[in-house]
């Protein structure tokens, strides 16, 4: 009798404690999955953000809340009195790539029609010029690690500077449908200058046949940079 008791005192030690080990492990594993549950979530909905806040009309994508410049840059409020600038779809299309970029530093003044960043792809490079007068407050510096980000995500992560305004001269810069139609027409306008340059029209869809950059000589890259990413007259910084 002795001996069943002391065995069966034995085995539910054993069973106590091959429970007690699986709830520990049980709760270890929820210790590492919920946290990594919890970052997917907020992962998803900031994916959902972007995709609500970059809207697709025609030929090219605009941002919602942005002001979009007639040299194809766009500006928007990162925090009270700050600013964030970056490309649109349209200077992110002219380029097959971004290999290096050069931004300026915080306190650099900002002269409306003067460069303030440079990306390089290659042999080539991208003069950004700045569309309104104002300060730099910081470069990004997720761009100056991975340069590709100007490429991949234009209005997301790929901003390029934030900067304080001298003045509310940007919101004279079409915005939501504005913007959107503005696009359309700067589009169109792309590919007839693709199709006087180079001798062939757009593919399926509006789509250019290929990138701007590798297609065009040099005086030809020069002559787009001029028609699309140069700011003509001070007087007039909206594009209509």
């Amino acid at each position: 009798m002795a001996t069943i008791i002391e065995y069966l005192e034995t085995l539910a030690a054993f069973v106590v404690g091959l429970f007690g080990r699986a709830g520990l492990f049980l709760v270890g594993a929820l210790l590492i999955a919920i946290p990594a549950v919890l970052l997917a979530i907020a992962l998803g909905q900031v994916s959902r953000f972007r995709s609500r806040n970059v809207v697709r009309s025609g030929r090219f994508s605009w941002r919602r809340g942005a002001f979009h410049a007639p040299n194809h840059t766009w500006i928007a409020s990162r925090a009270p009195a700050e600013l964030m600038l970056g490309i649109d779809d349209l200077a992110r299309e002219l380029i097959p790539s971004v290999t290096s970029v050069e931004l300026p530093r915080p306190g650099v003044l900002l002269r409306r029609g003067e460069p303030i960043a440079v990306l390089h792809a290659g042999r080539r490079s991208l003069r950004i010029e700045a569309p309104v007068n104002g300060m730099v407050v910081r470069p990004n510096a997720r761009v100056a690690g991975d340069p590709a980000l100007v490429k991949r995500e234009p209005y997301g992560d790929g901003w390029l500077l934030s900067f304080t305004p001298a003045d509310t001269t940007y919101m004279r810069f079409p915005a939501e449908s504005e913007a959107a139609g503005w696009l359309q027409r700067e589009a169109a306008r792309l590919e007839h200058f693709m199709e006087h340059e180079v001798g062939f029209a757009a593919a399926d869809g509006g789509a250019l046949l290929a990138s701007p950059m590798s297609s065009l000589g040099e005086e030809g890259w020069e002559r787009l940079c001029r028609a699309f990413l140069h700011l003509e007259d001070p007087a007039k910084p909206a594009a209509t």
